[in-house]
């Protein structure tokens, strides 16, 4: 049974010879940009209780299968090393769309195969034990993922940290005039809270903050 031109079922005969979830073909679904197919030769069966099935809970309603996977008229092997690299591909690009768990290498199921599904967060080798995974599997499941670009800290003088408020111009004000406008009760002395005047230590430290703005703004304007 084909479905597409990428992922092909030949369990008809096997105890897990259900499709794989939608969810999972889903997340599998980047197999095809890499110019390979996937061949699932054991993949989902039922819960508990709802028909013949056999091992692990993974494989049960199609959250897992263990497949080979072909480029062209070629079974790929990851004893092969130019084909190392694409398992190790495959496994990356699978992570990143929340797959899970994989098992490989030599000694577990047939070589070149694998499992590839949901579960809990793992890789297994031989006797489905973690400490059998391969080296090249370990590698490409515990590969951290791209990190954001942190943003540019603010100006600083002093020592001091100045975040100028909201950074936001005030309407009709140029950019530097904004960074005082954005806080006017810094500028002109007005009480924070609008009741009476503000007591000496809050006056002072005011005066500070605006000397602190007008020495970044200096610095901005030099570079």
């Amino acid at each position: 049974m084909n479905l597409g031109d990428w992922l092909t079922y030949a369990n008809q005969g096997a105890t897990r010879n259900q499709p794989i979830s939608p969810d999972l073909a889903q997340a599998l679904s980047f197999i095809p940009e890499m110019g390979l197919q996937m061949e699932v030769f054991s993949g989902g069966q039922p819960a508990a209780g709802g028909g013949p099935r056999v091992g692990s809970v993974r494989h049960d309603h199609g959250g897992a299968a263990d497949v080979f996977f072909r480029q062209g008229d070629r079974r790929l092997d990851w004893a092969n090393p130019q084909d190392v690299p694409v398992f190790q591909d495959i496994v990356k690009r699978a992570r990143a769309n929340g797959v899970t768990g994989f098992g490989a290498g030599e000694g577990y199921m047939q070589p070149g195969s694998m499992h590839i599904g949901f579960g809990a967060p793992a890789v297994w080798g031989a006797g489905g034990k973690g400490a059998n995974a391969p080296g090249w599997l370990r590698d490409a499941f515990g590969a951290a993922p791209g990190g954001a670009t942190p943003p540019a800290p603010q100006p600083t003088a002093n020592g001091n940290q100045l975040t100028f408020g909201s950074a936001a111009p005030a309407p009709g004000t140029s950019s530097l005039a904004g960074l005082f406008a954005a806080n006017p009760a810094l500028e002109m002395g007005v009480p924070m809270g609008g009741g009476a005047r503000p007591r000496e230590d809050e006056r002072k430290e005011n005066q500070r903050a605006q000397q602190d703005r007008r020495i970044a703004l200096a610095d901005l304007i030099r570079y």
